[in-house]
């Protein structure tokens, strides 16, 4: 099996990102996460998905849900942002 690189391991990256970005749109924070991510991603991460997405992506955005589901991201209204303590 490729190396890939896990849920788990974006989600410091998406907890920085929308703590940066204050408040934002999915999209606008799915960009920051690869871009800040983008060097240390697997070709595997990179391959198209039968959804016609990459897997960064798709990890990405489910690692998102499993964050506002926890509450560590809360969502209103289209924007996200990071629930403080």
């Amino acid at each position: 099996m490729e190396k890939r690189t896990t849920k788990p391991e974006y989600a410091p990256y998406i907890v920085q990102t929308v703590r940066h970005l204050l408040e934002s749109n999915r999209e606008q924070i799915i960009v920051e996460v690869f871009s800040s991510m983008e060097h240390m991603l697997h070709p595997a991460d990179l391959e198209v998905l039968a959804n016609n997405e990459p897997r960064w992506r798709n990890q990405v955005d489910h690692m998102l849900d499993g964050l506002i589901e926890d509450g560590v991201v809360l969502e209103n209204n289209g924007l996200l942002r990071v629930a403080e303590p």
